[in-house]
């Protein structure tokens, strides 16, 4: 593998023009989502003020020849950047350094700063190592071998190991109805991926009924996945979240990560038996009303609850309300089969 680079310097400017024209992808399917708060944004643009240099970004070329860019490394930086520039922030007051020459910073916008200091942004001198075209493998390896130090988390991680297709595949997934309008995750969830890691924990469910679902076993998960020995049906999940979505009214204090995993196990198993979505859906939530404290199944969700022997509990224990004739069973013709 031997990565083709050159090394240039371009003004702040030269990236806010390339963003307006919709020439950088910031959003490749290995990048994490927009993670810095306010306060990291503001002193990255208050560090620009003050001439500390700030690291170097790295860029893609597309294969298009012109000035078009994946961004591998350096998306909080550019986000930051572009954001300022247009107007889409006001500096915070948590900022390491609140006052430049007489003039206060915090609360101010970019069009609020003296025009010597819009100026001095907007020259400011970026060095940028450009990439030839990469490949899945070698764009993989190079955001893995470029964010090492950063700590990156297990679920990073996992969208460089089981490579791009798998990733954009999932990324489709989390857009279903059911985890947009039921689950309705937190914005701190979707940046710690908590969408994606249901997934993949529900495919260990699937494909290792005996495992636990912890960091480690997700990764397992991911390298065979990226070996081809694991194979998402994209089909399959689809039908099983569109069954929840049917099955659940309204958001339920219930969707959370920790029981999403074992209820889609669950809801997959019930379409195998034919029932009803809607009498599924009232047996989630007897069950859950149901629940106590200090109760096998809740005590198997505390501490360790990703362990294997407290995760097969859990699915145990979901699994036994299915076991009664009482559930409404579909008609033959309808939608629900598999």
């Amino acid at each position: 593998m031997a990565i083709k680079s050159n090394l240039d310097k371009h003004l702040v400017n030269w990236l806010v023009r390339l963003d307006e024209e919709g020439k950088l992808n910031k959003n490749i399917s290995i990048q994490r989502k927009e993670v810095w708060d306010l306060e990291k944004k503001s002193n990255l643009i208050v560090s620009i003020l003050l001439n500390i240099p700030i690291e170097s970004l790295l860029f893609e070329e597309l294969k298009d020849g012109g000035e078009s860019f994946n961004i591998l490394d350096g998306k909080q930086r550019t986000l930051t950047l572009c954001q300022f520039v247009k107007g889409e922030f006001l500096l915070s007051p948590k900022t390491k350094h609140k006052e430049l020459a007489g003039t206060t910073l915090t609360g101010m916008g970019f069009l609020d700063l003296p025009g010597s200091m819009r100026n001095k942004i907007l020259e400011y001198e970026l060095s940028i190592s450009k990439l030839r075209p990469l490949n899945d493998e070698e764009r993989a390896t190079v955001f893995f071998m470029r964010n090492q130090a950063v700590g990156l988390t297990k679920m990073d991680l996992s969208r460089v190991v089981m490579g791009q297709k798998a990733t954009d595949l999932f990324s489709g997934l989390c857009e279903h109805d059911f985890f947009i309008n039921k689950v309705k995750f937190t914005r701190a969830a979707l940046k710690r991926h908590d969408d994606l890691s249901v997934l993949l924990q529900y495919m260990i469910l699937t494909h290792r009924p005996d495992a636990g679902l912890s960091g480690a076993e997700i990764m397992s998960l991911c390298d065979d996945i990226k070996s081809k020995e694991v194979k998402i049906s994209k089909r399959d999940i689809e039908a099983v979240l569109s069954y929840l979505d049917k099955a659940i009214s309204a958001k339920k204090p219930y969707l959370k990560k920790v029981h999403l995993p074992i209820i889609m196990h669950t809801a997959l198993q019930a379409r195998e038996k034919k029932v009803n979505a809607k009498a599924f859906g009232e047996c989630l939530d007897n069950f859950f009303d149901k629940l106590e404290a200090d109760g096998e199944y809740m005590m198997a969700c505390k501490s360790g609850s990703a362990k294997r022997t407290n995760v097969q509990t859990r699915v145990r224990i979901m699994g036994d309300m299915l076991n009664t004739d009482t559930l409404v069973k579909e008609d033959d013709d309808n939608d629900s089969e598999m």
